[in-house]
């Protein structure tokens, strides 16, 4: 290679660095407690070709850190007014082996099968008359519902490996794993997590046998006995780049997460029983249990607080700063 091409290459590396640099300072706020760029008055659409109106003037994420996931916007389409089955009718289409996320309001219970999930990712769902959002995010193993009448849909990116949810009011991005919306006209608005838990279909048809299941009946074509991860959750192998190195843990781990004390805390499934385990948390104490296939956690009041279930990796990536961990 002559002197005169290694001269060209190293200015058009120079230019983009430069440009990051640039690209990095214009969408972060110098104040890390806030971390918002932009005003009400400012408007950008970085994403709009993408078919995004995300205002991207203003985040609390660098721009240039939020990554195409594959398929764009609604390219994993979110279900809304989605249909349910019994459990009879469910046995057609879904394993026993098959986990899924559990939620209940009053009298209902329902069951959505990650076999359905991982091609959607989204549920804008009502349950007993409550207005929620059910979502999975493959990558990361989070499976957490939120309590909101928003309705969201899946952008296509990711951050920090997880996915952007998008809400049909404004389209902010939201990040999944912590319920936070990171760029957007309503950076920094966070979302309340309804309780779920995480298990087999032959746990929750042994559980619940009037319970309802979601149906395959989607009105998408899709083959639902086929997993596009293979083997992904055993492995220590992670698609898209993370900031943070977690080892104290395996990768894959699955977590129950809850929220106490202004700190998020978390027990690794696996090392839980009968036996009640606690952890201190500033002054107070979290403990956990499992109780008929079910994660417990409560306060220091006794008081049983809503939860969900993450890899490792990905709560641990997400919460360095303000993250609590049992382990056994």
């Amino acid at each position: 290679m002559s002197n005169q091409i290694k001269i060209i290459l190293i200015i058009i590396v120079l230019l983009g660095i430069g440009f990051f640099w640039y690209l990095g300072k214009n969408t972060q706020n110098t104040n890390p407690e806030i971390n918002v760029s932009g005003d009400s008055s400012t408007k950008e659409l970085a994403f709009q070709s993408e078919g995004l109106r995300t205002n991207t003037a203003k985040a609390s994420i660098p721009l240039e850190k939020v990554l195409d996931g594959g398929p764009g916007k609604d390219g994993i389409p979110a279900l809304t007014n989605p249909k349910f089955i019994g459990i009879e009718d469910a046995e057609k289409d879904i394993a026993g082996d098959v986990d899924g996320i559990v939620v209940s309001v009053g009298d209902t219970t329902k069951f959505y099968p990650f076999s359905v999930m991982v091609w959607h990712e989204i549920v804008n769902d009502v349950v007993g008359n409550k207005p929620l959002v059910v979502t999975f995010c493959p990558l990361c193993g989070s499976a957490i519902v939120f309590d909101t009448k928003d309705q969201f849909g899946v952008s296509g990116k990711l951050y920090e490996s997880n996915l952007l949810m998008y809400d049909k009011s404004t389209e902010s991005l939201w990040s999944q794993s912590i319920g936070t919306a990171v760029v957007g006209d309503r950076t920094g608005e966070k979302l309340a997590i309804y309780n779920s838990q995480l298990m087999t279909f032959q746990d929750f048809k042994k559980k619940w046998p009037n319970g309802q299941v979601l149906s395959t009946d989607t009105g998408h074509s899709r083959d639902y006995s086929f997993y596009p991860y293979r083997d992904y959750n055993d492995s220590e192998d992670i698609f898209f780049p993370i900031s943070v190195k977690d080892t104290r843990l395996p990768t894959k781990e699955i977590m129950y997460v809850v929220n106490a004390y202004e700190h998020s805390v978390a027990f690794p499934v696996k090392q839980l029983s009968s036996s009640i385990v606690s952890i201190a948390v500033g002054d107070n104490k979290v403990s956990a249990n499992l109780i008929d296939g079910e994660v417990i956690v409560k306060d220091s009041s006794g008081k049983i607080l809503p939860g969900y279930n993450e890899m490792w990796f990905s709560w641990a990536t997400q919460h360095q700063k303000d993250g609590v961990v049992w382990i056994k």
